[in-house]
């Protein structure tokens, strides 16, 4: 409490002071109250207009949640905050949605309508998609970045393209790329068959290529004739048996940047086509960067920890949030609170903003 307190102080008193200042230098004038401009979305700060309002009127704790308000960019401050969007949704037409950054994640005109369609959105995993507990709940809410293909999720995510089962039928042990595993050294030389050593020019090996088993006396040269262009220990040698070659390699290192290479798109192209590692995997796209999963299941299993434990229930359990009817029950409160201070990290929605968004939930039929 005393380090929000003092954060507090420091980011008030150069606001009041410009605020003292502006009231002491211009005189008092009748004026009617303006109409308030309606938010909007800014894609290059990726906020809306009016985030700092809705951040001090519904957020907690009040004390950083006051800060954010009159402070210009807190450095606690999470993305979706500024986005009005308390759980992090993303983009799908929602009532209330003005815009969505870069990676999908909705704008919200106010925190209320985030609050609403987060309501909305686990009323329909739970009755739709039957995610009742709190780990099938995450799974869908916010998954691993390297998951197995799914079907699209409704809101929180994108479609990932299926394998066909004509790739790989019979898993991993039998499909073309364990075969080529299996038939190959690494590097891609087939097994059995005898690699060339190389060499670099500039080793001992490169300059006793040259050298014969044994020379006669007679034969001995002066030491300063070892100073000639050594011949390649590769030179003779050929991809095809039987057939001469030479390969300029060891002898002339220039001669490598004469060699062509594919161009990208060709390589790329040609990744593509190879079959998944295993069935259900994507097909391979090099030019996406490689995800990094370290780390990712235990994310979800303290996400879904963390919900369940604020209604006294196991990860998975169920967490009991809607009637058949859709009618929300009470654990539905908690559980979004939850959730929401998850997504948004030092801050998180008020129970005023949870409670509001419950009673706006309109009924529904029954599930079938």
């Amino acid at each position: 409490m005393l380090l929000n307190a003092l954060v507090l102080l420091a980011s008030l008193t150069p606001l009041l002071e410009k605020r003292a200042a502006t009231l002491l230098a211009a005189p008092p004038v009748a004026t009617a109250p303006a109409e308030a401009a309606p938010p909007r979305f800014d894609p290059a700060t990726r906020s809306v207009s009016n985030w700092h309002a809705q951040a001090g009127e519904f957020l907690l704790p009040r004390a950083l949640a006051l800060t954010a308000r009159l402070a210009e960019d807190p450095p606690y401050v999470a993305r979706c905050v500024r986005l009005n969007n308390g759980w992090c949704i993303k983009s799908a037409r929602w009532p209330g949605e003005i815009g969505a950054d870069a990676e999908g994640h909705t704008a919200f005109a106010t925190l209320a309508d985030g609050a609403d369609a987060a309501a909305s959105l686990l009323r329909r995993y739970v009755r739709d998609y039957g995610r009742r507990n709190a780990l099938a709940i995450v799974r869908r809410w916010a998954p691993s970045e390297c998951r197995i293909a799914t079907p699209a999720r409704v809101g929180k995510g994108v479609a990932t393209p299926a394998v066909s089962a004509t790739l790989a039928p019979r898993g991993l042990g039998r499909t073309l790329r364990a075969r080529f595993l299996a038939s190959h050294r690494p590097g891609g030389v087939p097994r059995g068959r005898a690699r060339a050593l190389r060499v670099q020019p500039w080793s001992p090996l490169a300059r006793m290529a040259g050298r014969a088993a044994a020379r006669p006396a007679a034969a001995r040269v002066p030491r300063v004739a070892m100073l000639q262009p050594v011949p390649d220990i590769a030179a003779g040698i050929s991809a095809e048996p039987g057939r001469a070659g030479t390969t300029r390699g060891a002898a002339d290192p220039t001669a490598l940047l004469d060699r062509k290479v594919p161009s990208p798109d060709r390589m790329v192209a040609e990744s593509a086509q190879l079959p998944a590692i295993a069935v259900g995997l994507p097909l391979l796209d090099l030019r996406l960067p490689a995800p990094l999963c370290t780390g990712d299941e235990v994310r979800i299993q303290a996400y879904a920890a963390r919900i369940s434990g604020s209604v006294g229930l196991k990860p998975g359990d169920d967490l009991d949030l809607f009637e058949p009817d859709g009618t929300p029950r009470p654990n539905l409160a908690p559980v979004m609170l939850a959730m929401s201070a998850v997504e948004l990290g030092t801050l998180r929605a008020g129970p005023d903003l949870v409670t509001g968004a419950i009673a706006r939930l309109k009924p529904t039929t029954p599930a079938p």
